[in-house]
């Protein structure tokens, strides 16, 4: 960064000038070094897999408002759930919806990781709410827990 008339620097302006000549010599060092660096083949996505599982989760009870919006628009034939989950209907008002509430779910979840929360934690205070006469079969009358012996 020396020019041949810089004798108006000061000692202190001459350091700093130094330090940002060799922090950016190293940050072009590192790229250099990262360019060259062969990086893992990205594994192909199984969208069929996730599609299933999300298709599973909207035939649920207790699934949100929003996936039920899009069951009805698969059941419709408007779209597949690998349409959904690939982003081939990313587009459609109910995807982004739900996308939208997927957002709100993670902003909750990193918020409570900051708190210091489990994932376990976070996953049982993110989980529907049941109501204090709600013994669970109103929402899943199949699964058979202690607290209905």
């Amino acid at each position: 960064m020396s020019t041949p008339n810089d004798s108006w620097k000061s000692a202190e302006l001459r350091a700093a000038e130094a330090q940002v000549d060799a922090r950016f010599k190293e940050a072009q060092d590192l790229a250099n070094r990262l360019k060259e660096t062969p990086l893992p083949p990205v594994p192909p996505v199984d969208f069929k897999a996730i599609a299933q599982q999300v298709e599973r989760a909207a035939q649920e009870r207790d699934a949100p408002e929003q996936l039920k919006a899009l069951k009805r628009k698969v059941d419709a034939g408007e779209f597949t759930w690998e349409d959904v989950v690939s982003g081939k209907a990313a587009q459609d008002p109910d995807v982004q919806a739900m996308q939208q509430e997927n957002v709100k779910k993670m902003k909750q979840a990193f918020q409570m990781l900051q708190e210091g929360m489990t994932a376990d934690e976070i996953m049982e205070a993110q989980r529907p709410r049941r109501g204090p006469d709600d013994d669970g079969d109103a929402l899943d009358p199949d699964i058979f827990t202690e607290d209905k012996w």
